[in-house]
């Protein structure tokens, strides 16, 4: 039994004897002396101490049995411990190497990825260094380039300060204008043409004509590049400065229409126009753009100003008009000889018609031919093939008037 009960029992056994007591001195009619108390006190210690030796042994016995139950209990918590420590290391086991081969599948997975990657990056990276090279050369050929071209500017920028070589400029430019309208052209036009020879001095030579139908003649061009007084213009550090600087570009332009005026305009053997060429379209467009009094003069002088862009149609037009000459001056002789050819077509004709009555009568006298050759290789048949009887028995054959003739 458990402790608690024991004690409890005792308990109520001892209240029960108290009670016990107490209910038979009620009966027999007298109070509770102080000696019926005194045994009841020694039956309640007696009791008590019944009660000590029962709890003591009782316990004592609870204890062992409570040694014995917890030793076994241990003895399986141990077995069951130990089972489980077995079960979960298994597990554990079984898990962690579920795991490691999870994750060496994750790493090998992980490993070929990081391959691919590394291999298309090394290829992107190939690629882009090849890329990097082409354009690293590109720019190199382009800074070889950009050198080459700041030297051939330098070498402009000598031409265009020289008098000298700034001319030699202006005559290539107008000898190559030249070349792309007339090509290789026998007597369109002439380069350097000597207008007039001076005894005691240079000769009048302009830098190129084309010759024209009468009563013209000839057309002069001759290349003038005020580059220097141009150049000044942008030098300008006022609006003052510049307007000064404008009047003297104006001043040389005009001076250089005048020297044309009076050296390649010459009547009864030129045009009465002559051509100035500014190997230069922005010098060109900055005179007709800010200086018209320049273009009036020159118009006034009769000196038209070309430029680069504005004197190849002006050559193809005179060029349609040297051809228009040409085939109106030998316009009257393709008609005379247009009407030679006609007669001898007319003579053609007639000589064709002749023709055609001979040969109409030589097929006649063919087809008669034909004829006579067939009837005769047909008798040369029946005489190989039939009697002779049949054949003396014929007739001769009927002569023609053509035999007889």
């Amino acid at each position: 039994m458990d402790l608690p009960i024991i004690i409890l029992l005792s308990v109520v056994l001892v209240l029960m004897i108290v009670l016990l007591v107490i209910l038979l001195k009620k009966k027999s009619g007298s109070a509770v002396s102080s000696g019926d108390m005194s045994e009841i006190k020694a039956s309640v210690n007696n009791v008590d101490k019944l009660v000590e030796k029962t709890v003591e042994k009782v316990m004592a016995e609870s204890m062992v049995k409570l040694t014995k139950e917890f030793g076994e209990n241990t003895q399986k918590s141990s077995q069951n411990l130990n089972h489980f420590q077995s079960e979960m290391t298994e597990y554990l086991t079984k898990r962690i190497e579920a795991l490691n081969k999870q994750l060496d599948e994750k790493i090998a997975t992980l490993d070929k990825k990081v391959d691919d990657k590394l291999k298309e990056g090394f290829k992107g990276t190939s690629e882009s260094m090849a890329q990097v090279r082409e354009r690293l050369q590109a720019i190199n050929e382009a800074q070889k380039q950009m050198e080459g071209l700041g030297k051939e500017v330098v070498s402009l920028k000598g031409i265009l300060e020289g008098n000298q070589t700034r001319g030699q400029y202006g005559e290539y430019q107008l000898r190559m204008v030249l070349n792309n309208v007339f090509g290789d052209t026998i007597g369109c036009y002439e380069e350097q043409y000597t207008m007039k020879k001076v005894k005691d001095g240079d000769d009048v030579r302009a830098d190129a004509v084309v010759f024209m139908p009468e009563p013209n003649k000839m057309i002069a061009i001759d290349s003038k590049f005020p580059f220097q007084d141009y150049k000044r213009l942008f030098d300008a550090e006022t609006p003052e400065e510049r307007e000064s600087l404008k009047k003297d570009f104006a001043a040389a332009v005009k001076h250089h229409i005048t020297v044309i005026k009076d050296k390649y305009i010459v009547e009864g053997k030129t045009a009465p126009e002559a051509l100035m060429f500014i190997p230069n379209d922005g010098v060109f467009a900055f005179i007709h753009h800010d200086l018209q009094e320049v273009v009036d003069y020159a118009r006034e002088k009769k000196v038209i100003l070309t430029s680069p862009s504005t004197l190849p149609p002006i050559l193809v037009t005179i060029n349609m008009v040297r051809i228009d000459a040409e085939r109106a001056k030998n316009a009257k002789e393709i008609s005379k000889q247009l009407g030679m050819l006609g007669k001898q077509f007319e003579m053609f004709g007639r000589e064709w018609d002749s023709l055609s009555t001979q040969l109409e009568r030589a097929s006649k006298a063919k087809e008669k031919l034909d004829s006579r050759v067939t009837k005769i290789n047909s008798k040369f048949g029946s005489i190989a093939g039939s009697d002779l009887q049949e054949i003396e028995a014929e007739e001769a054959p009927e002569l023609l008037p053509e035999d007889i003739e």
